[in-house]
């Protein structure tokens, strides 16, 4: 019976630690009010993410645009240290534009959906970020 217990014990450990494993890649991206929007190119896979932190200058609106040939290449956007997202790709699109009300950075993280992430899928694609004036 111990040696049952010992080995699920294992299992579990061995497991926990697989779905631990979420590689994110970190860049950051500063913005000046009025410049044409930046262009960044990048490619992820299966479970694999990249999370932009954006500083943007309050007062005016920030837009962004996602292009990518997978249909399950999204992006979300938070405020840093925010309990919620201020959009959801996989439920709004692959376009925000909104206001820059509140100082701070900005999150932006562009991932596959479950769907494409579990068959280890790639994605390219084309984020454009900008920030315009008021």
């Amino acid at each position: 019976m111990q040696k049952i217990a010992t080995v699920m014990i294992c299992a579990c450990l061995l497991s926990g630690s697989a779905w631990a494993f979420d590689p994110v890649r970190h860049e950051k991206v500063a913005l000046a009010q009025g410049a044409p929007m930046q262009k960044l190119s990048g490619k992820i896979k299966g479970y694999a993410t990249v999370e932009y932190s954006v500083t943007a200058p309050v007062g005016g609106k920030l837009a962004i645009r996602l292009n990518s040939a997978n249909t399950s290449a999204y992006f979300n956007l938070s405020l840093d240290g925010a309990d919620e997202a201020l959009f959801v790709g996989s439920r709004d699109g692959n376009r925000y534009q909104g206001d820059i009300a509140a100082p701070g950075r900005y999150k932006v993280q562009v991932y596959l959906m479950r769907n494409a992430a579990r068959k280890n899928q790639t994605a390219s694609y084309v984020l454009e970020i900008g920030a315009t004036g008021t």
